[in-house]
């Protein structure tokens, strides 16, 4: 079997401790770990997992710890299938979310911690402390992510809980090594105690890693890929060692994968370790820096809204919409929301626009923070608003696409034949609004009433390939796209027939248009960025540009001045280049984390990036 391959040897003292030659201490703790379940409602998975349930509850565990991509999709139909199943389990149970819950999820993670209370725990077994955190990544494409607010909640539960006898047992889905935005912050923290294991799964095989210093885990999934040989790991604790068992459902428990001293670091000999984050970019171009740096507690997935000559006013992941004098440097007014903010702040009539994930559309007032008023859209909102003269239109989850007043917020339709989450902001032109979803589809309606004028599916049956996060151009009479199926597209506007489309190049989900409205500029997978003809009849690159910075899925939308246009990466990367030739103009690392979204405004570039960071860099208009 392929997992055979990751079989490691058993270090010599392991054979004492399976014949119980080692002083005993404490009690023995054995324990179920499930990792990368990915369960779908009548699935050949959910009868999987029921089997193991069936399994565990005769098997004297003591307890089970699930760590992520419980569901395929994140859907809320599978999360309550994946729950019904494992609160069949006996003994308790503890759980995080893994990127399928966060990064496609319909509701933006709240029915996640809707069903299991919170996406995180902690709790102590004699002298073993177990916990806990979601990875993320938080509704869109990128890498792993722990929010500001729970590094600071780790800091915290460690100076309290943690003693000098104390073993810890950290789990995450993800890895803490590349991948993971912040993992070294994580280890650094984790490295200030002894006597520290992490688990994670995200990688579906068994395998024993070097984080930092700090002995790894990886937990096998439901099934090996490529296999039907349902299992699930067990870990049994003793004293000071650690033992480690693939078990398939119906088969006797083999030998140890794994089994060795927590506190011999010869464990991780040999074993490589992820770099940490490289700045030397930053020496190329120093004539770049921040003209502006703020740094919030929370974690920030909102773009950055500039009011007048001062403000500037963004969304958290603790529910606040934010606005700071950025001449002061001093917040001017928050507002706390019913839960985090992942749409993008806009403004129309004097009146900010923002949304939350506990389902509700703010109107609020610029100068004071003062509500004027609030709508129940019955749905988590995490799509920004798009402003045309005195309305708004947004997609509110996967219930409806709606157009409301600005003034009072009071809906004048609403478009409800969608069947998948609405994320991305839609683009409007004469009498056409163009949306999309996570249900394959691109949609165009008359603004005036909602009418459906039609729809365009991309053939793919996998709805995560969908154009979901992608902000729709539309030029010349024709509506382009990229997505995750690596096409780009270019629709009639009129009709919604493809006037081409290509998978020429890896596109993604990052696009912009430059300021004449002739070329569309992309963002691929690996190094490049391409721009594209909006009045050609077919796909006509007009330049190809090796920008070097390396694979990336960040999908950032691309802003462009009349001669530069930014671009941003999963890493924390901005770049500027040349519009008409591609060319390179500088690169600047801001830190580890995705940049959300960019705007020019005022000779200057701002941005916001996911550890919680507002900058701003000076640049030609």
């Amino acid at each position: 079997m392929q997992k055979k391959k990751h079989i490691y040897i058993v270090f010599l003292f392991s054979i004492l401790l399976l014949t119980g030659c080692t002083e005993n201490t404490t009690e023995e703790i054995r324990f179920g770990f499930l990792t990368d379940l990915h369960i779908m409602p009548g699935g050949e998975s959910s009868g999987q997992l029921s089997q193991i349930v069936e399994e565990i509850n005769a098997s004297g565990l003591q307890f089970v710890i699930v760590a992520g991509d419980i569901s395929n999709q994140g859907s809320d139909e599978e999360l309550l299938n994946a729950k019904r199943i494992l609160d069949q389990l006996t003994v308790p149970y503890y759980i995080i979310p893994g990127n399928h819950e966060m990064n496609w999820s319909e509701s933006a993670g709240k029915t996640f911690t809707e069903l299991w209370s919170d996406d995180k725990f902690l709790f102590r077994k004699d002298n073993k402390l177990f916990l806990g955190l979601n990875t993320g990544p938080f509704m869109r494409m990128g890498d792993g992510h722990i929010k500001q607010e729970d590094i600071h909640w780790l800091q915290r539960q460690l100076h309290k809980h943690m003693q000098d006898d104390t073993q810890l047992l950290f789990f995450a889905h993800y890895p803490l090594a590349e991948g993971l935005d912040q993992w070294f912050i994580i280890t650094d923290i984790l490295n200030e105690y002894e006597h520290v294991i992490a688990f994670c799964g995200h990688g579906h095989r068994q395998q024993l890693l070097n984080f930092d210093g700090i002995p790894g885990i990886m937990g096998r999934s439901l099934v090996y890929r490529g296999e039907n040989n349902p299992g699930y790991n067990i870990v049994e604790l003793r004293n000071d060692s650690i033992l480690v068992f693939d078990k398939e459902t119906g088969h006797t428990l083999p030998a140890p994968t794994f089994a060795f001293d927590i506190k011999n670091q010869d464990t991780l000999e040999n074993l490589p370790v992820s770099p940490h984050p490289d700045y030397s970019i930053n020496n190329q171009y120093p004539f770049i820096e921040p003209a502006f740096h703020y740094q919030d507690t929370a974690s920030v997935f909102t773009g950055p809204l500039m009011w007048k000559d001062s403000l500037v006013i963004y969304g958290n992941s603790a529910g606040v919409l934010q606005a700071m004098n950025f001449r002061t440097r001093k917040a001017t007014w928050s507002v706390q929301m019913k839960g985090p903010l992942f749409a993008n702040p806009v403004a129309g009539k004097n009146i900010i626009i923002a949304g939350d994930t506990g389902g509700y559309m703010y109107g609020i007032d610029p100068q004071t923070g003062t509500i004027i008023w609030k709508y129940d859209a019955e749905a988590p909102v995490v799509s920004p608003a798009l402003i045309d003269d005195d309305y708004f239109y947004v997609g509110t989850g996967k219930k409806a696409f709606r157009k409301f007043e600005i003034e009072n917020g009071k809906p004048v339709w609403s478009f409800n034949d969608i069947s998948g989450l609405i994320q991305a902001q839609a683009a409007i032109h004469e009498n056409h609004v163009v949306f999309t979803a996570w249900d394959t589809h691109v949609y165009c309606l008359d603004k005036n009433t909602g009418r459906l004028i039609w729809k365009w599916n991309n053939q793919h049956p996998a709805v995560l390939l969908s154009p979901g996060n992608v902000v729709p151009v539309i030029r010349n009479n024709k509506v382009f796209i990229v997505a995750p199926d690596r096409y780009m597209t270019a629709l009639d506007l009129a009709t919604g027939k493809e006037v081409w489309r290509s998978n020429k190049h890896q596109v993604r989900e990052s696009m912009g248009v430059s300021k004449d409205g002739e070329i569309i500029f992309s963002k691929l997978m690996n190094d490049t960025i391409i721009a594209v003809s909006t009045l050609a009849d077919d796909m006509k690159t007009l330049w190809a540009a090796d920008a070097g910075f390396g694979y990336d899925h960040n999908p950032c939308p691309i802003v462009t001045t009349g001669e530069t246009l930014f671009a941003a990466t999963r890493n924390g990367v901005v770049m500027a280049i040349e519009t008409d030739t591609g060319e390179l103009l500088w690169k600047h690392k801001t830190g580890n984390t995705a940049i959300n979204f960019m705007v020019t405004e005022n000779n200057r570039l701002w941005l916001t990036t996911t550890d919680g960071k507002v900058l701003a860099f000076p640049v030609k208009q």
